[in-house]
Parts: C-alpha cells; sequence; structure tokens
C-alpha cells in the first residue's frame, strides 16, 4: 500500500496498523461488520463477490462520519491479476463532489417548487372558485336551516338534511384547502402506490373553472383497472398540471380549443398518460428542445416547466416525450412504470 492509503486512515480516525503492510484487510471489514458499522458489511460483500469471482469489479460509495463533518468516498476493488490471486481495493475522496451534487439537488427542488407557485398562481381564479363554492353552499344551507327552525312547525327531518348538507360542504372545503396546502408544500414525500386515474381527476377539478373561462373542451379517456404507481403525488400532480396548462396556453387564440388526456395499460408493468391538444404545436425539429432549460414560448415563462418535469419522470422510473399530431396540435406522452405488475 502507498503513503496515500496511510495517509486516508489517519485521516478518518483509523489506526495505520490495523490497515497497515501486513493486515488482512478482509478481516478488518469482517471485524467491523460484526462491530455494527452500517457501511462495513456493504464493503465486505464487495471485497467477497470479487475475490470468489462472482463478479470483475465492485464500486461502492459510503459515508464517514465524524464528529466535526461528514466525508464520502468511493471504494473500487478488483482482482489482483497473479497467480496467488488477491484484490486491489482504492479509496477515492468524493466529498466535494457529493456536496455539489447535495446543492444541486436543494436548487432544482427549490426551482420546482417556485414553478408550482407560480403555476398556481396562474389558476388563482379557478382555485378560489374551488373554496367559495363549498363556503357559498354551506352560508346558504346555514340560513334555509335557521328558516326552518323559525317557522312555526318544525320540521325535524328537513333541519338534519340541511345540516348534514352543511358538514359535505365543510368537509369539501376542508379538501380543497388541504389539497391547496399539499400543493404549495416544499418537504419531500415518500412514494406510496397511487391510482392514476385519480390523480388526474383531481388536477382537471382544479382546472374546471379556468377550462370554461378559456372555452376549452376537455376530454377524458381513461382506463379501468390501471395498476397502481409508486410515486409522490404532489410531483406527478405538478407534472400533469403544468403540461395541461401547457396544452390550454398552446391554443389561446385558436378558435378550435380540444384537450384529450388518455390513459393506458402498457404490459408489461407500465402505463403511459397522453395529453393532446389541438394547439399551435412545434416543428420536428423542436420535439425534444421543449424540455431543455430555459425554453419557452410564454411571455414570461420560466422555461423549466418541462425540464423539471422530465426529471420528476425519470425520479419515479419512467420517461416523458412529445410528438406531433397528424393535422394540428401536439401530444405529450408520461410512461411510468407499476412495480409488482
Amino acid at each position: 500500500m502507498n503513503e496515500a492509503w496511510n495517509r486516508f486512515a489517519q485521516e478518518n480516525g483509523g489506526d495505520p496498523v490495523i490497515v497497515g503492510v501486513g493486515a488482512n484487510y478482509l478481516e478488518v471489514c469482517r471485524r467491523a461488520a460484526a462491530s455494527g458499522d452500517p457501511e462495513a458489511p456493504k464493503a465486505l460483500e464487495a471485497l467477497e463477490s470479487v475475490l470468489e469471482g462472482r463478479t470483475q469489479r465492485a464500486l461502492l460509495e459510503y459515508a464517514c462520519h465524524s464528529p466535526s463533518r461528514v466525508r464520502w468516498f468511493a471504494m473500487t476493488v478488483e482482482p489482483f491479476k497473479r497467480p496467488e490471486g488477491g484484490l486491489v481495493i482504492s479509496h477515492l475522496d468524493i466529498t466535494r463532489r457529493r456536496r455539489a451534487e447535495d446543492e444541486l439537488e436543494h436548487e432544482r427542488e427549490e426551482l420546482t417548487h417556485a414553478l408550482r407557485v407560480t403555476t398556481l398562481g396562474e389558476l388563482a381564479a379557478s382555485l378560489a372558485h374551488e373554496i367559495n363554492q363549498p363556503l357559498a353552499a354551506i352560508v346558504s344551507n346555514a340560513h334555509a336551516t335557521r328558516r326552518l327552525m323559525e317557522s312555526a312547525t318544525l320540521d325535524r327531518g328537513e333541519i338534519l338534511l340541511g345540516l348534514h348538507d352543511i358538514a359535505d360542504d365543510a368537509k369539501r372545503a376542508s379538501e380543497v384547502v388541504k389539497h391547496l396546502r399539499a400543493l404549495f408544500r416544499k418537504e419531500h414525500v415518500d412514494q406510496q402506490p397511487l391510482d392514476i386515474n385519480d390523480v388526474i381527476r383531481e388536477i382537471t377539478r382544479l382546472l374546471g373553472k379556468d377550462l370554461e373561462r378559456k372555452r376549452i373542451w376537455l376530454r377524458l379517456r381513461l382506463a379501468d383497472d390501471l395498476p397502481r404507481v409508486l410515486g409522490d403525488v404532489v410531483q406527478l400532480q405538478q407534472v400533469i398540471l403544468n403540461v395541461v396548462v401547457n396544452a390550454c396556453e398552446a391554443m389561446a387564440d385558436d378558435d378550435l380549443r380540444d384537450v384529450s388526456i388518455e390513459t393506458t395499460r402498457l404490459d408489461p408493468g407500465a402505463l403511459e398518460i397522453t395529453v393532446e391538444d389541438t394547439g399551435r404545436g412545434v416543428e420536428e425539429s423542436e420535439l425534444e428542445r421543449i424540455f431543455d432549460r430555459f425554453i419557452t414560448s410564454k411571455a414570461g415563462g420560466l422555461g423549466m416547466g418541462l425540464s423539471i418535469g422530465r426529471s420528476i419522470i425519470q425520479a419515479h422510473g419512467g420517461r416523458i416525450w412529445a410528438t406531433r399530431n397528424k393535422d394540428r396540435g401536439l401530444t405529450m406522452h408520461i410512461e411510468i412504470p407499476c412495480p409488482g405488475t
């Protein structure tokens, strides 16, 4: 072993004697695994897999925790090409790279949230209607119930019916607020099994009044018995919301304004969402470029919606792409895997 190996051991609290010349590194890893070191079992598996010939090369990235900071290392294991066998093991400090990746991921999450808030801001009128509608129904039912109670002949059944309606409307308003809070939140949410049709219905419900105002005809063709996808509901809603809003804006100056959303089961183990519009579309040469950062046809647009949407779908193990329609408009395709199907 070289001087860099000894320096590596000293800088990370190790004893150069224990991992120095003459030491059995395989036994060092076995003792570390037995003592409860969380990274040691993975290192041990990498060593044994190459020793036993199950793999020709192993690469392992792991964190080394100390009281002052966390450092990251990449360990490479390769066979020692000599008659008696053995391993060649090297460690590379990748802390700066991992920190840069973490910072980039943090910036991406911040930008994703900013785009979500911007999109919802554009739909403020429709969202306000979603809240005002059940609140107005609550006020109306409350007045009607009060009049029933003030009448000469109390109708207990009518009063109870009015109170039930008030409770239902209050619950509906609460669900709208809860959903909006979820869309505005920034925190990470663990992936969970989702019915993609329910995700689409919720988005189209939020868009309902905005579509009416813009005189856009929306058609849903949702397949029955779709397998569930494993995902973050808020992130998937954001992608679909952005794609539908883009489709609507592409038809802003057109007489024909149709949008269709369709879900299809793919074999094996995947489903596809397509959003088709009758807008102006894009040239064939631009189909891939629209997913680049800062590419937008909107006045004042950020040009990040489809780029962020692609990163979200890829994080879910899927892919997103666009095709030109035969007559006019664009179709966005979103393919997502369905684990366990």
